[in-house]
Protein backbone atom coordinates (compact mmCIF):
# COMPACT_ATOMS: atom_id res chain seq x y z
CA UNK A 1 0.00 0.00 0.00
CA UNK A 2 2.80 2.43 0.93
CA UNK A 3 4.44 1.86 -2.42
CA UNK A 4 1.14 2.52 -4.22
CA UNK A 5 0.62 5.81 -2.29
CA UNK A 6 4.16 6.91 -3.17
CA UNK A 7 3.61 6.20 -6.81
CA UNK A 8 0.26 8.06 -6.72
CA UNK A 9 1.90 11.12 -5.12
CA UNK A 10 4.64 11.08 -7.77
CA UNK A 11 2.02 11.01 -10.50
CA UNK A 12 0.41 14.17 -9.05
CA UNK A 13 3.50 16.34 -8.45
CA UNK A 14 7.23 15.64 -8.79
CA UNK A 15 10.01 16.55 -6.38
CA UNK A 16 11.35 19.08 -8.89
CA UNK A 17 7.95 20.78 -9.02
CA UNK A 18 7.77 20.89 -5.21
CA UNK A 19 11.20 22.53 -5.07
CA UNK A 20 10.19 25.08 -7.72
CA UNK A 21 7.07 26.03 -5.78
CA UNK A 22 9.04 26.49 -2.56
CA UNK A 23 11.72 28.61 -4.14
CA UNK A 24 11.34 32.36 -3.74
CA UNK A 25 11.82 34.27 -6.97
CA UNK A 26 13.99 37.41 -6.85
CA UNK A 27 11.92 40.50 -6.21
CA UNK A 28 8.98 38.62 -4.68
CA UNK A 29 7.72 40.03 -1.42
CA UNK A 30 5.18 38.65 0.99
CA UNK A 31 2.70 41.32 2.08
CA UNK A 32 0.21 41.03 4.95
CA UNK A 33 -3.46 41.13 3.94
CA UNK A 34 -6.00 42.11 6.57
CA UNK A 35 -9.31 40.58 5.53
CA UNK A 36 -11.21 42.30 8.35
CA UNK A 37 -9.79 45.76 7.87
CA UNK A 38 -9.51 45.94 4.09
CA UNK A 39 -11.28 48.87 2.46
CA UNK A 40 -13.91 47.67 0.05
CA UNK A 41 -15.33 49.88 -2.67
CA UNK A 42 -19.09 49.56 -2.38
CA UNK A 43 -19.99 51.04 -5.77
CA UNK A 44 -23.18 49.39 -6.88
CA UNK A 45 -24.04 48.06 -3.41
CA UNK A 46 -25.80 51.25 -2.32
CA UNK A 47 -26.87 52.78 -5.63
CA UNK A 48 -29.33 55.24 -4.08
CA UNK A 49 -26.68 56.63 -1.72
CA UNK A 50 -24.37 57.18 -4.67
CA UNK A 51 -27.14 58.92 -6.62
CA UNK A 52 -27.83 61.18 -3.64
CA UNK A 53 -24.21 62.23 -3.34
CA UNK A 54 -23.73 62.68 -7.08
CA UNK A 55 -26.71 65.05 -7.00
CA UNK A 56 -25.19 66.83 -4.01
CA UNK A 57 -21.87 67.22 -5.84
CA UNK A 58 -23.58 69.01 -8.73
CA UNK A 59 -25.52 71.46 -6.58
CA UNK A 60 -22.56 72.04 -4.24
CA UNK A 61 -20.42 72.96 -7.25
CA UNK A 62 -22.87 75.77 -8.08
CA UNK A 63 -22.82 76.95 -4.46
CA UNK A 64 -19.00 77.07 -4.41
CA UNK A 65 -18.97 79.01 -7.67
CA UNK A 66 -21.33 81.61 -6.19
CA UNK A 67 -19.18 81.83 -3.06
CA UNK A 68 -15.71 81.92 -4.63
CA UNK A 69 -16.50 83.40 -8.07
CA UNK A 70 -14.17 80.76 -9.53
CA UNK A 71 -15.16 77.69 -11.50
CA UNK A 72 -14.64 74.62 -9.28
CA UNK A 73 -14.96 70.97 -10.20
CA UNK A 74 -16.70 68.80 -7.61
CA UNK A 75 -16.52 65.06 -8.26
CA UNK A 76 -18.05 62.33 -6.14
CA UNK A 77 -15.42 59.58 -6.02
CA UNK A 78 -17.67 56.94 -4.49
CA UNK A 79 -18.35 55.17 -1.20
CA UNK A 80 -15.89 52.92 0.57
CA UNK A 81 -16.16 51.07 3.86
CA UNK A 82 -13.45 51.28 6.48
CA UNK A 83 -12.92 50.74 10.18
CA UNK A 84 -13.50 54.00 12.03
CA UNK A 85 -10.20 53.70 13.92
CA UNK A 86 -8.23 53.16 10.70
CA UNK A 87 -9.81 56.16 9.02
CA UNK A 88 -9.12 58.57 11.90
CA UNK A 89 -5.59 57.23 12.28
CA UNK A 90 -4.87 58.24 8.67
CA UNK A 91 -6.12 61.81 9.16
CA UNK A 92 -3.17 64.22 9.40
CA UNK A 93 -3.20 66.67 12.27
CA UNK A 94 -4.03 69.41 12.80
CA UNK A 95 -7.16 68.70 10.81
CA UNK A 96 -10.54 70.24 10.00
CA UNK A 97 -13.23 67.96 11.40
CA UNK A 98 -16.87 68.87 11.96
CA UNK A 99 -19.25 66.51 13.73
CA UNK A 100 -22.77 66.68 12.33
CA UNK A 101 -26.18 65.09 12.71
CA UNK A 102 -28.39 63.94 9.86
CA UNK A 103 -31.67 64.07 11.75
CA UNK A 104 -33.65 61.87 12.18
CA UNK A 105 -31.01 59.25 11.26
CA UNK A 106 -29.29 57.74 14.33
CA UNK A 107 -25.78 58.67 15.41
CA UNK A 108 -23.41 61.38 14.22
CA UNK A 109 -21.59 61.92 10.95
CA UNK A 110 -18.33 63.74 10.25
CA UNK A 111 -17.24 66.29 7.65
CA UNK A 112 -13.48 66.14 7.08
CA UNK A 113 -11.94 68.98 5.05
CA UNK A 114 -8.46 68.69 3.58
CA UNK A 115 -6.64 71.63 5.30
CA UNK A 116 -4.77 72.43 2.06
CA UNK A 117 -8.12 72.80 0.29
CA UNK A 118 -9.31 75.13 3.07
CA UNK A 119 -6.23 77.35 2.65
CA UNK A 120 -6.78 77.53 -1.13
CA UNK A 121 -10.46 78.38 -0.79
CA UNK A 122 -9.89 81.05 1.86
CA UNK A 123 -7.19 82.70 -0.26
CA UNK A 124 -9.57 82.67 -3.24
CA UNK A 125 -12.50 83.98 -1.19
CA UNK A 126 -10.54 87.04 -0.05
CA UNK A 127 -9.42 87.89 -3.58
CA UNK A 128 -6.10 86.07 -3.74
CA UNK A 129 -4.86 83.90 -6.62
CA UNK A 130 -5.79 80.72 -4.75
CA UNK A 131 -2.25 79.48 -4.26
CA UNK A 132 -1.15 77.37 -1.33
CA UNK A 133 1.34 79.15 0.93
CA UNK A 134 4.05 77.29 2.83
CA UNK A 135 2.93 76.70 6.41
CA UNK A 136 4.36 74.98 9.45
CA UNK A 137 3.29 71.33 9.64
CA UNK A 138 1.74 71.86 13.07
CA UNK A 139 -0.11 75.01 12.06
CA UNK A 140 -3.88 74.61 12.54
CA UNK A 141 -6.75 76.63 11.15
CA UNK A 142 -7.08 80.24 12.26
CA UNK A 143 -10.42 81.48 13.67
CA UNK A 144 -11.11 83.15 10.31
CA UNK A 145 -10.47 79.89 8.46
CA UNK A 146 -12.73 77.98 10.87
CA UNK A 147 -15.52 80.51 10.26
CA UNK A 148 -15.03 80.10 6.53
CA UNK A 149 -15.29 76.29 6.87
CA UNK A 150 -18.57 76.74 8.73
CA UNK A 151 -19.80 79.10 5.98
CA UNK A 152 -19.08 76.42 3.36
CA UNK A 153 -20.52 73.58 5.44
CA UNK A 154 -23.74 75.46 6.16
CA UNK A 155 -24.32 75.65 2.41
CA UNK A 156 -23.26 72.01 2.04
CA UNK A 157 -25.81 71.07 4.71
CA UNK A 158 -28.62 72.71 2.71
CA UNK A 159 -27.55 71.09 -0.55
CA UNK A 160 -27.14 67.68 1.11
CA UNK A 161 -30.59 67.82 2.69
CA UNK A 162 -32.07 68.73 -0.69
CA UNK A 163 -30.25 65.85 -2.39
CA UNK A 164 -31.69 63.41 0.17
CA UNK A 165 -35.28 64.54 -0.54
CA UNK A 166 -36.19 61.62 -2.89
CA UNK A 167 -35.33 59.15 -0.10
CA UNK A 168 -36.03 60.91 3.19
CA UNK A 169 -36.52 64.34 4.70
CA UNK A 170 -33.37 64.99 6.70
CA UNK A 171 -31.94 68.02 8.44
CA UNK A 172 -28.16 68.41 8.61
CA UNK A 173 -27.02 70.05 11.83
CA UNK A 174 -23.40 71.03 12.55
CA UNK A 175 -22.54 70.07 16.13
CA UNK A 176 -18.92 71.09 16.79
CA UNK A 177 -15.55 71.68 15.14
CA UNK A 178 -12.41 69.77 16.13
CA UNK A 179 -8.79 69.77 15.00
CA UNK A 180 -7.76 66.52 16.73
CA UNK A 181 -9.18 63.21 15.44
CA UNK A 182 -9.14 61.83 19.00
CA UNK A 183 -12.01 64.17 19.87
CA UNK A 184 -13.99 63.64 16.67
CA UNK A 185 -14.84 59.95 16.82
CA UNK A 186 -18.35 59.13 15.59
CA UNK A 187 -18.04 55.34 15.99
CA UNK A 188 -16.08 52.74 17.94
CA UNK A 189 -12.63 52.07 16.43
CA UNK A 190 -13.69 48.62 15.18
CA UNK A 191 -17.04 49.78 13.80
CA UNK A 192 -17.52 50.21 10.07
CA UNK A 193 -18.00 53.66 8.57
CA UNK A 194 -18.96 54.73 5.06
CA UNK A 195 -16.49 57.24 3.65
CA UNK A 196 -18.09 59.38 0.94
CA UNK A 197 -15.33 61.34 -0.78
CA UNK A 198 -15.83 64.49 -2.85
CA UNK A 199 -12.84 65.75 -4.78
CA UNK A 200 -12.85 69.55 -5.20
CA UNK A 201 -10.56 71.10 -7.80
CA UNK A 202 -9.90 74.83 -8.13
CA UNK A 203 -7.79 76.48 -10.86
CA UNK A 204 -4.71 76.52 -8.58
CA UNK A 205 -5.15 73.17 -6.81
CA UNK A 206 -7.60 71.12 -4.83
CA UNK A 207 -8.28 68.53 -2.18
CA UNK A 208 -10.95 66.30 -0.68
CA UNK A 209 -14.04 66.73 1.44
CA UNK A 210 -15.13 63.52 3.17
CA UNK A 211 -18.54 62.80 4.64
CA UNK A 212 -18.04 59.94 7.10
CA UNK A 213 -21.18 58.07 8.14
CA UNK A 214 -21.30 55.17 10.61
CA UNK A 215 -22.79 52.12 8.93
CA UNK A 216 -25.49 51.98 11.61
CA UNK A 217 -26.65 55.46 10.57
CA UNK A 218 -28.15 54.20 7.31
CA UNK A 219 -29.68 51.02 8.75
CA UNK A 220 -33.24 52.49 8.87
CA UNK A 221 -32.95 53.23 5.12
CA UNK A 222 -30.72 50.38 3.97
CA UNK A 223 -33.47 48.66 1.98
CA UNK A 224 -34.26 51.86 0.08
CA UNK A 225 -30.60 52.74 -0.46
CA UNK A 226 -29.88 49.25 -1.76
CA UNK A 227 -32.88 49.20 -4.10
CA UNK A 228 -32.11 52.57 -5.68
CA UNK A 229 -34.11 55.72 -6.24
CA UNK A 230 -37.14 55.68 -8.49
CA UNK A 231 -37.34 58.85 -10.54
CA UNK A 232 -40.35 60.90 -9.50
CA UNK A 233 -40.75 63.37 -12.32
CA UNK A 234 -37.68 63.08 -14.52
CA UNK A 235 -36.24 66.26 -13.01
CA UNK A 236 -33.15 66.84 -10.93
CA UNK A 237 -34.81 68.14 -7.78
CA UNK A 238 -31.57 69.58 -6.39
CA UNK A 239 -31.40 72.13 -9.22
CA UNK A 240 -34.81 73.64 -8.41
CA UNK A 241 -33.79 76.06 -5.64
CA UNK A 242 -30.61 77.06 -7.51
CA UNK A 243 -32.47 77.81 -10.73
CA UNK A 244 -35.16 79.72 -8.84
CA UNK A 245 -32.55 81.89 -7.12
CA UNK A 246 -30.82 82.77 -10.39
CA UNK A 247 -34.09 83.39 -12.20
CA UNK A 248 -35.21 85.82 -9.50
CA UNK A 249 -32.00 87.82 -10.08
CA UNK A 250 -32.31 87.82 -13.88
CA UNK A 251 -33.02 91.14 -15.64
CA UNK A 252 -36.15 91.23 -17.81
CA UNK A 253 -37.11 94.14 -20.04
CA UNK A 254 -40.80 95.02 -19.84
CA UNK A 255 -42.88 97.47 -21.86
CA UNK A 256 -46.31 99.00 -21.53
CA UNK A 257 -48.37 99.85 -24.61
CA UNK A 258 -50.45 102.93 -23.80
CA UNK A 259 -52.45 102.93 -27.02
CA UNK A 260 -52.37 101.96 -30.68
CA UNK A 261 -53.51 104.13 -33.62
CA UNK A 262 -54.16 103.13 -37.21
CA UNK A 263 -53.48 105.60 -40.06
CA UNK A 264 -52.98 105.23 -43.78
CA UNK A 265 -49.55 105.13 -45.35
CA UNK A 266 -50.42 108.36 -47.17
CA UNK A 267 -51.18 110.14 -43.87
CA UNK A 268 -47.99 108.74 -42.37
CA UNK A 269 -45.92 110.15 -45.26
CA UNK A 270 -47.51 113.60 -44.85
CA UNK A 271 -46.66 113.89 -41.13
CA UNK A 272 -44.29 116.72 -40.20
CA UNK A 273 -42.90 118.07 -36.89
CA UNK A 274 -45.64 119.69 -34.84
CA UNK A 275 -48.49 117.53 -36.16
CA UNK A 276 -50.74 116.02 -33.47
CA UNK A 277 -52.24 112.54 -33.54
CA UNK A 278 -55.42 112.47 -31.43
CA UNK A 279 -55.71 109.48 -29.06
CA UNK A 280 -58.04 108.51 -26.25
CA UNK A 281 -56.52 107.97 -22.79
CA UNK A 282 -56.68 104.22 -22.11
CA UNK A 283 -58.51 102.92 -19.06
CA UNK A 284 -56.19 99.92 -18.80
CA UNK A 285 -52.64 99.34 -20.01
CA UNK A 286 -51.06 95.95 -20.74
CA UNK A 287 -47.56 95.21 -19.43
CA UNK A 288 -45.51 92.98 -21.75
CA UNK A 289 -42.29 90.98 -21.40
CA UNK A 290 -41.28 90.55 -25.04
CA UNK A 291 -44.54 89.63 -26.79
CA UNK A 292 -45.99 87.93 -23.71
CA UNK A 293 -48.70 89.92 -21.88
CA UNK A 294 -48.18 89.68 -18.13
CA UNK A 295 -50.32 92.21 -16.24
CA UNK A 296 -53.16 94.65 -16.71
CA UNK A 297 -52.40 98.02 -15.17
CA UNK A 298 -53.42 101.64 -14.91
CA UNK A 299 -51.21 104.42 -16.22
CA UNK A 300 -50.47 107.38 -13.96
CA UNK A 301 -47.77 109.41 -12.23
CA UNK A 302 -45.88 108.49 -9.06
CA UNK A 303 -43.35 110.80 -7.40
CA UNK A 304 -43.12 112.88 -10.52
CA UNK A 305 -42.45 109.94 -12.84
CA UNK A 306 -44.68 108.08 -15.27
CA UNK A 307 -45.78 104.84 -13.65
CA UNK A 308 -47.97 101.80 -14.09
CA UNK A 309 -50.13 100.49 -11.27
CA UNK A 310 -50.55 96.70 -11.50
CA UNK A 311 -54.21 95.70 -11.34
CA UNK A 312 -54.29 91.99 -12.14
CA UNK A 313 -52.25 89.23 -13.82
CA UNK A 314 -53.27 88.22 -17.32
CA UNK A 315 -53.89 84.69 -18.48
CA UNK A 316 -50.84 83.67 -20.47
CA UNK A 317 -51.26 82.06 -23.88
CA UNK A 318 -51.08 78.29 -23.83
CA UNK A 319 -52.21 78.08 -20.17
Amino acid sequence: MAGEETEAAKSVISNEEVSALLEKSPGDEVKPYDLAGTQRITRGRLPALETIHETFARSFRVALFNLLQREPQVTFEGVRTQKAGDYLAAVTTPASLDICRLKPLPGNGLFVFDPTLVFLMVDTYFGGPGRNVERASDRGLTPTEVRFVHLVLRQAALDLAQAWTPVANIEVELVKHESNPLFASVAAPTDTVLVNRFNIELPAGGGALDLVMPAMMIEPLREVLTAGIVARSGRDEAWGPTLSTHLRDANVEVRAVLTELEITIGDLKRLKPGDVLPIDAPREVTLFAGDQPLYAGKFGVSRGRNALKILAPLRRSGK
